[in-house]
């Protein structure tokens, strides 16, 4: 039997826990300097209690275990440092535990009962090795104000693999290589449910994949289950379009999505919003001084009307033309249009749909450069931006170059080796995981003046 200690608090200066601890109101203070250093598989519960971390603990096997009835202003983990957990326990009789600070969990976050571990605008980091366990519709991880579980695996030709189950799982026959998962909360475009889902894969490139989303009865914010939809955005959350979905299974609370080419953000609404018509592609390719814009929907709802758009900059579009929308089809349709006098440089172009409610859902952005192909440029947008960006450039030349982000001291914060096509190219950037600041993009070997974003 393993000797289990009761304390009301525990102050930690430099501590080896060997067996096993009960830390009642008050917590686990563990000061700047110090060290909480657990050995085996040993417990740490914290009855109605907190964890303060301004020092280091070392979790080894140990399950740090939240239990009692009180608020999150009472159980909580927070302090200066982020705290790496191997085995977190949520086992309350009423109540959760709110996170104050980032934290790691290497093993399981384990759902026993209690409410819920409420994110609090912090990242809950289950890395490459951690998972959740009993997560159910009561007593789950949320986070509606903010903040995102992240989680990162190796997914070569993955099968119905749903990494940490967080609860997207994917299947496809290309190797994507490493995936960063981030599930959210915050509902998005103030109509779907309160999860969302960023899949960021090395490779990116006709994924050809199928997303089932998971969802709990709870993060259904009102919307019908029978009405449920996918819906995709390729700029972290600022335009959406719906790509419908091919399985629905209410019981289980499970929406399944095939032949998914690009995995960016994802989340679900009612397929009968005002985002609902269904683009299957936009393209810009700058011919004869003209350029010729190409796009297909695979469905439209009271489509009225496409305005086309476009930018110099990526941030501010302004109307270029109008095209006539089919109104209600289930069917394929064509459209094109030619831009006879583009802006010199890179010109950036979305869709604006409006239904005959009169409101407006925005396409992804396509960038297209009518400058000399041989010339370098370079652009970035969003800027400001809270996570994703997109950099546009110009290549002379088809070849490998790295792509540098580095911070205001010159220290290189990402190295991402990507290959060139000649001319324009586009590439995903994420700074999610940055310290808010102002950092330098360049690309190694192509003579482009730095561009600078600032990330909020």
């Amino acid at each position: 039997m393993e000797t289990i200690t009761k304390l009301k608090s525990l102050v930690v200066l430099a501590v080896l826990l060997t067996s096993s601890h009960v830390v009642g109101q008050g917590g686990v203070v563990i000061t700047a300097g110090n060290n909480l250093v657990a050995s085996g598989s040993v417990y740490l519960v914290l009855n109605n209690g907190a964890i303060t971390n301004d020092g280091v603990f070392t979790p080894d096997l140990s399950t740090v275990k939240f239990t009692g009835n009180t608020g999150t202003t009472a159980a909580f983990i927070g302090g200066g440092a982020t705290s790496t957990f191997y085995d977190l326990m949520l086992a309350k009789s009423a109540n959760g535990i709110q996170l104050n600070h980032n934290i790691n969990v290497n093993h399981q976050l384990i759902f026993s009962s209690g409410d819920s571990v409420f994110l609090n605008n912090y990242i809950l980091d289950l890395g490459t090795t951690g998972s959740l366990s009993g997560e159910n519709n009561a007593s789950r991880v949320t986070g509606m104000t903010g903040g995102y579980i992240r989680v990162s695996r190796v997914m070569n030709a993955p099968t119905a693999l749903n990494p940490g189950n967080i609860g997207l799982s994917v299947t496809s026959a290309v190797n994507l290589g490493t995936v960063i998962i981030r599930r959210g909360h915050q509902q998005q475009g103030s109509a779907s449910v309160y999860r969302y889902f960023d899949v960021i894969p090395d490779n990116n490139n006709a994924a050809d994949a199928t997303l089932d989303f998971y969802y709990f009865e709870s993060e259904l914010a009102g919307v019908g289950e029978g009405n449920l939809s996918f819906f995709t955005s390729e700029n972290a959350g600022i335009h959406w379009r719906n790509i419908g979905e091919e399985g629905m299974d209410p019981t289980g609370n499970i929406v399944t999505k095939i032949g998914v080419d690009t995995l960016n953000r994802f989340t679900l609404a009612n397929s009968g919003e005002p985002l609902a018509f269904s683009l299957l592609y936009l393209k810009a390719n700058y011919q004869n001084r003209q350029v010729r814009l190409n796009w297909a929907t695979a469905s439209e709802t009271d489509n009225n009307f496409f305005e086309l758009e476009r930018s110099s900059d990526g941030k501010q579009f302004n109307t270029l033309a109008r095209v006539p929308g089919s109104g209600n089809s289930q069917t394929r349709q064509y459209y094109e249009y030619a831009d006879i006098q583009p802006l010199p440089g890179i010109n950036y172009y979305r869709l604006k749909q409006v239904n005959d409610a009169g409101r407006p859902v925005y396409s992804y952005i396509v960038a297209v450069n009518t400058s000399d192909p041989g010339s370098a440029s370079m652009r970035v947008f969003p800027n400001p931006t809270s996570g994703n960006i997109s950099l546009a450039f110009t290549a002379p030349a088809e070849n490998n170059y790295f792509l540098l982000v580095n911070d205001m001291s010159g220290r290189t914060i990402q190295r991402k080796l990507i290959h060139c096509m000649q001319g324009l190219n586009q590439v995903s950037i994420d700074l999610g995981q940055m310290p808010s600041g102002i950092y330098s993009l360049r690309i190694a070997d192509l003579d482009i003046k730095p561009l600078q974003v600032l990330k909020q």
